[in-house]
């Protein structure tokens, strides 16, 4: 499901397209079949020609399945793999083996398991990096698909601009037919418009940002992961996760954990409750674990 400010977006822009051709005249007048199966079959046909079915299918899914990431706060995973960190530091990675199932991200969670199964720090670092390039790979190829899907909407709008000119000229003396033929070539042109830069356009870029922000989560996981396998001060882990939070988010996590006090307290509470809690605002986290 698309995230709100998307959802926003999309109903804003074409709630305010329709809302001006309503206001102006009838809305059946922009509907056009034949115009929309030429620009929305020409964006198909030419995509299915340049990439695979897959690839298109793909990109549309990922870009759903990173419109998750837009809610997560990386203050609350801190918190999580602090927890989790402070406690293999007393008891070992085995103690995280029953906790682990209950992570909802698939990165993590498949790292934290290959760290428990014993695998040398050099083969999991390997690992967790080529999964991430991977996942590039596939972003940036998703973004292509949308990135040429907008440039080939405009592109069959003028083609049906063209086939909707000959058949005007074709029927010049006759008004009725002439009508038609200059409906096809007005509306494909905005048709192709619509579709490049309101929605694959969009999409693209947005594709392209939420990629940043999950790549950026997952360098976050790695380090925790790579540094509970190396038995790191949970102290020194916390720094290094510290890096891939935002400016101003690090300096409210900081000043909070100084003015923290009883830590093993805080820790049993929050153990009882982080499978429930794990995807929570950290600001809304922090009242929870208040003590009292």
């Amino acid at each position: 499901m698309l995230d709100k400010n998307s959802m926003i977006g999309f109903v804003l822009g074409f709630g305010l397209v329709l809302g001006s051709i309503f206001v102006e005249g009838n809305l059946m007048l922009f509907a056009s079949f034949s115009s929309l199966l030429i620009v929305a079959g020409g964006i198909f046909s030419a995509t299915l020609i340049n990439y695979s079915m897959k690839n298109i299918k793909i990109s549309f899914e990922k870009t759903l399945k990173l419109m998750k990431i837009t809610n997560v706060d990386l203050r609350t995973d801190m918190e999580v793999l602090s927890l989790f960190a402070r406690r293999v530091r007393t008891k070992g990675l085995l103690v995280l083996d029953d906790d682990i199932q209950h992570l909802e991200d698939e990165y993590l969670k498949n790292g934290l398991q290959l760290a428990i199964d014993g695998f040398k720090v050099e083969i999991l670092e390997r690992i967790l990096t080529d999964e991430i390039s991977s996942q590039d790979k596939q972003a940036e190829i998703s973004m292509n698909v949308l990135n040429s899907m907008s440039g080939y909407a405009p592109a069959f709008g003028m083609i049906g601009t063209v086939i909707g000119m000959v058949l005007m000229l074709q029927n010049i003396s006759d008004p009725q037919a002439l009508g038609a033929g200059l409906s096809v070539a007005l509306l494909t042109t905005l048709y192709g418009s619509i579709f490049s830069n309101m929605v694959f356009t969009p999409l693209a870029g947005k594709l392209e940002f939420l990629n940043e922000l999950d790549i950026n989560r997952k360098q976050l996981f790695k380090v925790a992961i790579l540094s509970m396998a190396e038995k790191e001060n949970p102290r020194i882990m916390e720094k290094k996760m510290l890096v891939f939070i935002e400016p101003k988010d690090r300096a409210d996590y900081l000043k909070h954990h100084e003015e923290l006090k009883i830590i093993k307290q805080r820790d049993e509470k929050f153990y009882e409750l982080w499978k429930d809690q794990q995807t929570q605002e950290w600001e809304n986290l922090k009242k929870i674990l208040e003590p009292g």
